[in-house]
């Protein structure tokens, strides 16, 4: 049974605050929980519903497990529909070591954490494994990021940055931007590595990375849409990477 203080940490892991401060976030729902087993994080504990109490899975872990009543899991996770559970996870220390042989996805001022956990989830399909964002992007452990990532956030690795500070350093780096005016994408000839960079979603690219750029690729449309969703964009970008 989880006591009052258990509830009070579970509660503050719905801020940014509470995060940074306890150093544990929350992973929320049977993909995110099966995925967290086979992992090498360090679960802190998890709470699943109590019809699960003779699943074999819980029953083997090293961490301490609570199995509580429906109505308490929607009571404490921030998921409108999570019927399954949830685990209290440590923050790992990250250790981002750029790879300048591969391609790294630059993340310009994304504020929605829906949009980041997509993107984290598009990467990792196409096996992109660095993701290096702006310091005003969304948080990486915010629950609706670590929700929409599907899992895919324990196999890709990230660090915040100051932008134009960061990305001046690699000048032998192939800089490519995703803006409304540039060479057509089913015409590009990607490099072998490089970093691609996706803007705000709604004010795209700031101009100071704009200048960084050195080649600005564009999606042509073929109808009256005034734009497309940055994790489509994204999706788009990187298919086309891996066909040619």
């Amino acid at each position: 049974m989880l006591t009052n203080k258990q509830i009070k940490l579970i509660n503050s892991l719905h801020s940014k605050k509470g995060r940074s401060e306890n150093r544990l976030f929350l992973v929320e729902g049977e993909k995110g929980i099966n995925e967290l087993l086979n992992s090498s994080l360090k679960i802190h504990s998890i709470i699943v519903n109590r019809v699960f109490e003779a699943d074999s899975r819980f029953i083997n872990t090293n961490c301490a497990v609570y199995y509580v009543a429906d109505f308490l899991i929607h009571q404490l996770s921030t998921l409108v529909t999570n019927n399954y559970g949830f685990a209290i996870v440590e923050m790992p220390n990250e250790s981002f070591i750029y790879k300048p042989d591969e391609f790294t996805v630059i993340l310009d001022g994304i504020r929605d954490p829906g949009n980041l956990g997509t993107i984290i989830r598009i990467c990792d399909w196409y096996g992109i494994n660095q993701i290096v964002l702006s310091n005003d992007c969304t948080e990486f452990y915010n629950p609706k990021v670590i929700s929409a990532s599907m899992g895919s956030f324990l196999r890709i690795s990230h660090m915040y940055v100051q932008l134009e500070t960061w990305l001046s350093k690699y000048t032998d780096s192939k800089k490519i931007g995703a803006l409304l005016n540039g060479k057509n994408i089913h015409e590009y000839k990607f490099p072998d590595a490089g970093f691609i960079i996706f803007g705000n979603e709604s004010n795209g690219i700031c101009q100071s990375v704009v200048e960084l750029i050195d080649d600005s690729v564009t999606i042509p449309s073929f109808g009256g849409a005034e734009s497309l969703n940055v994790g489509i964009s994204c999706a788009i970008f990187l298919d086309n990477l891996r066909r040619s």
